[in-house]
């Protein structure tokens, strides 16, 4: 049985997790969420391709790491932001660091080798094209011949 916890912070980890199950992969639970902080990722399903928005504000485009291997889309890197700020008299200095990963299982009508990417202004946008899909090919069975 489940053990129900009464901390509310774990209780929103879990409800933020249930919010950004990944809908590419109906009923698949495939979607991993990783790191420090999770970047917000939107998924859109048109007629010929998916596109996908993942907002990682303080983090250049170069310093993502995207890869796809056995059907998973991965999205990894880390923010490394620092805003300094000097008053009469005073100092301040904010920091956040933190890596991110996020995976997704990529439908069977997608090719990999067409996938795309671009990013501007804490945006990453993936596009990833259809292909038709691949039908079963009948084998026909002939009688075996004496042995």
């Amino acid at each position: 049985m489940a053990r129900l916890t009464s901390d509310p912070w774990q209780l929103m980890k879990l409800w933020q997790d249930e919010l950004n199950r990944n809908p590419l992969a109906k009923g698949d639970d495939s979607s991993m969420v990783g790191g420090d902080w999770t970047p917000a990722i939107d998924i859109k399903e048109e007629d010929d391709r998916y596109v996908l928005h993942a907002d990682i504000p303080g983090v250049e485009p170069d310093k993502i790491e995207l890869t796809m291997e056995d059907g998973m889309l991965t999205i990894k890197g880390e923010k490394h932001h620092e805003v300094t700020e000097n008053k009469e008299g005073f100092k301040r200095v904010e920091r956040s660091y933190g890596s991110f990963y996020r995976r997704f299982s990529l439908p069977d009508n997608t090719d990999p080798e067409l996938i795309k990417a671009s990013g501007k202004d804490g945006v990453l946008e993936v596009i990833i094209p259809k292909v038709e899909a691949k039908r079963a090919k009948k084998i026909e069975i002939h009688p075996k011949r004496g042995s």
